[in-house]
């Protein structure tokens, strides 16, 4: 054992086997810290899934690509296999590079994120086009682009039979259900007709438009339920009217940020402010819940017992591997002083300089001495510091024997 060691052991105070706290401390804050990291994993798909949902693609509902209960692949293979060339228009850019003429279709099977400037930039795309089909467009929609033609929500669960005879649906057949009517212009064809004139299928000329179709019922096209009633055939002959079809599929990001924010129908719901403050105070409320202190550290017994002397000797080690002569004398001062301090009857904390004077009467040193002891320079070297061990415990034998 070194020198160094040995005065450490001299003048060093033993240490419980409570300095194994630090390693359990450390793996506390590593399990909290994984708690927090799979949280803010969850936290981050969760934000992706729901972005991922708002923008256009192969999962977003009545989608022609989504092969899903809510999608429309079932539809857009089977007009694609009976001749008909179907275009997928993701957003308005992609919507005018297809162009729509005076042989084509455009249909839109969801209408929820056209905005007021998305509308008027579809209306002005679509002009040209032989026919335009709305499949239960909001009625939001339809006031801003088709204000001629007003809507009621008359839901029907039952299949409904036609009582018409047209191009696009036949008499007696039926569809599986109606969610929403429409009541247009006296000129327009209807069918699926209730008594006070609210049709589930509209046929008219309006909004500057060649032939508007409206369709009161998403079975048309989904993949779960177009098999039922006469649902396929009934889409077939009014998506498959042209010998071209675009499918327009709109982006929320089409519409200006500011110019969206000025109409009726803005991109943020109302409601979206009042959630994310809800969703702020949960977030808050759970951190200070799971992170709180419940009051100061408590020791607990280990479950072996570690010998004062092995952990004075380790931190021995780590002084004289460190090189730090200034910490070890200080250690080895302040143990004395501290054992001084009791056997004089002395008030715990007494400050160095009031130990001088009843050490010297006790021991019989010069105050000089006494305070160099105390209170001096550190030790320089390893001989320095085995010398001020020895001296210390000398003064301390010194004074028990008083």
């Amino acid at each position: 054992m070194s020198p160094r060691d040995t005065a450490l052991r001299v003048g060093a105070e033993p240490v419980t086997s409570q300095a194994d706290q630090p390693a359990h401390s450390g793996r506390s804050g590593r399990g909290r810290a994984a708690r927090w990291l799979i949280v803010l994993v969850l936290i981050a798909a969760a934000v992706a899934f729901t972005v991922a949902n708002q923008r256009p693609g192969s999962r977003a509902a009545y989608h022609p690509a989504n092969p899903g209960p809510l999608g429309a692949q079932a539809l857009a293979r089977v007009l694609a296999d009976h001749g008909v060339e179907v275009t997928i228009a993701e957003g308005e850019k992609a919507l005018r590079a297809a162009a729509p003429d005076d042989k084509t279709t455009v249909v839109v099977s969801s209408t929820t994120a056209l905005r007021e400037p998305t509308e008027r930039s579809f209306l002005e795309i679509v002009r040209p086009a032989e026919r335009v089909v709305l499949i239960a467009p909001d009625r939001a929609n339809l006031r801003r682009m088709l204000p001629q033609i007003d809507l009621r929500v008359s839901p029907s669960a039952s299949a409904t039979s036609a009582e018409c005879d047209l191009p696009d649906v036949h008499r007696g057949e039926q569809l599986s259900r109606i969610q929403t009517r429409y009541l247009g212009p006296a000129a327009g064809s209807t069918c699926f007709t209730t008594s006070n004139g609210y049709a589930g299928y509209l046929k008219a000329s309006v909004g500057g438009l060649r032939e508007v179709v409206l369709v009161g019922t998403t079975d048309l096209i989904v993949n779960s339920r177009i098999t039922e009633a006469a649902n396929a055939a009934i889409a077939l002959r009014i998506l498959g009217h042209s010998a071209r079809l675009i499918w327009y599929v709109p982006d929320v990001l089409d519409a200006p940020v500011t110019t969206a924010a000025q109409g009726d129908d803005p991109i943020l719901p109302p409601w979206l402010g009042a959630m994310v403050l809800m969703a702020t105070v949960a977030v808050l409320a759970l951190m200070w819940w799971r992170g709180r202190r419940l009051g100061r550290l408590v020791q607990e017994p280990l479950p072996v017992l570690v010998r004062a002397v092995e952990t004075t000797e380790h931190r021995a080690r780590l002084y004289r591997k460190a090189a730090d002569n200034e910490r070890a004398s200080a250690v080895l001062r302040d143990a004395t002083r501290r054992r001084v301090t009791a056997y004089l009857g002395l008030p715990p904390g007494t400050p160095p300089a009031l130990l001088i004077e009843p050490v010297a009467h006790a021991t019989g040193r010069t105050p000089h001495e006494v305070g160099w002891l105390l209170g001096g320079a550190p030790a320089a070297t390893e001989t320095e510091m085995l010398g001020l061990a020895a001296a210390l415990a000398a003064l301390e034998k010194e004074i028990r024997r008083r």
